[in-house]
């Protein structure tokens, strides 16, 4: 893999956002133990920087120390995913009540125009489906204005992100009306029905996942 570092980024920050990727990815997955020397070869990078993303990381929660002091992705349990999910709720619904009246035109234009596109398929793609998804809910803890709430509910998102779990997009279209609703409540000001929303949302895709588990 080429050197990380783009432009205007130092070389630990860099290496700080391809690791993260990995992980997220599942190119380093849950129970992988780091190993300094290979990784820094496949970054093109010495180890002074992936130790400092390496401890950024360990710091988010993205790594596990062990008691022989290496790194290892941790493999969130399904209990795990749940309460997260919950998390979700009290910190999102909060970013969406937030957010009621504040979100840029432009921004609320372009994800509508998504939305729209994608409900529009005959099935979702996936890749495309989960950047949307993903820019949804981080353009709306954006424009809640508290940028701690905002830091924190990407947090949480990356862990869930980390759970060993498959994501279900059965319902996507249904997920695109529901993600439309909480845009216009945005839209119209309206904090407690955005909250609702994004409820209404959010406990639906845990009555999916729980459904989807039970099918096993």
């Amino acid at each position: 893999m080429k050197n990380p570092a783009t432009g205007g980024q130092t070389l630990s920050e860099s290496t700080y956002q391809a690791l993260s990727l990995m992980i997220l990815q599942r190119e380093l997955p849950g129970g992988k133990v780091i190993e300094e020397r290979p990784l820094s070869e496949i970054l093109d990078i010495s180890r002074t920087p992936l130790r400092i993303a390496l401890s950024r990381l360990h710091g988010e929660g993205m790594l596990e120390r062990l008691s022989n002091g290496l790194y290892m992705v941790p493999s969130p349990s399904i209990e795990e995913y749940l309460d997260l999910l919950q998390l979700r709720r009290l910190l999102e619904g909060e970013a969406c009540a937030c957010a009621a009246g504040r979100m840029a035109p432009e921004v609320m234009a372009d994800l509508k125009g998504r939305i729209e596109a994608m409900a529009d398929r005959e099935e979702a793609d996936l890749p495309v489906y989960f950047v949307l998804d993903e820019d949804l809910h981080m353009a709306i803890a954006k424009a809640s204005g508290n940028a701690a709430l905002e830091q924190t509910i990407a947090t949480v998102r990356r862990r869930v992100r980390m759970c060993n779990v498959n994501r279900y997009p059965g319902r996507f279209r249904e997920n695109c009306k529901e993600h439309l609703e909480i845009l216009q409540a945005i839209a119209d000001g309206d904090g407690a029905a955005a909250r609702d929303a994004l409820n209404h949302h959010l406990n639906h895709v845990w009555a999916g996942f729980v459904d989807n588990l039970s099918r096993r």
